[in-house]
């Protein structure tokens, strides 16, 4: 064979990364052909109880007369701690009120004391209460903390 003769050029193979980035693309679209069907929600979490107690935690009064058709004098109280106590005084559950004074226990039915603790710069506690929590829709029990102002 003679040097100066000519072969023609060989055909250039793909790089590595041009490989990997093929292989990504081909994963991704039989990904997006056959979805792996999604775990049971109630596999991995316990189920949600829907009833329980829920109110508004206020603290009143705010100003020192309240006069006929004006708003009460009260306001919301944010981050109060509740506790729910069942029937032999253990503690069941505790929630923070939110910024609106709201709070929830989820708790089930049965027969519970619900014990509002104490809140710095508030006078008094508001008082605890017994409730029912009955199957269905959740108790509604708002809870006023006494300001002092009088």
């Amino acid at each position: 064979m003679d040097s100066s003769q000519s072969f023609p050029p060989r055909p250039r193979r793909p790089g590595i990364i041009v490989l990997i980035a093929m292989a990504v693309c081909v994963l991704a679209l039989a990904a997006a052909c056959n979805p792996v069907p999604a775990a049971s929600p109630t596999a991995s979490r316990p189920p949600l109880i829907s009833t329980g107690v829920r109110g508004t935690v206020l603290a009143g009064p705010t100003c020192p007369v309240e006069r006929a058709g004006e708003s009460p004098c009260v306001r919301a109280v944010a981050g109060a701690t509740i506790v729910a106590l069942d029937s032999a005084g253990h503690e069941i559950d505790r929630v923070v009120s939110d910024t609106s004074g709201s709070y929830f226990l989820p708790l089930p039915p049965g027969n519970y004391e619900v014990v509002p603790q104490a809140v710095q710069g508030l006078m008094r506690v508001a008082p605890p209460a017994p409730v029912d929590v009955t199957s269905g829709a959740p108790t509604e029990l708002n809870l006023e903390y006494d300001t002092g102002i009088r």
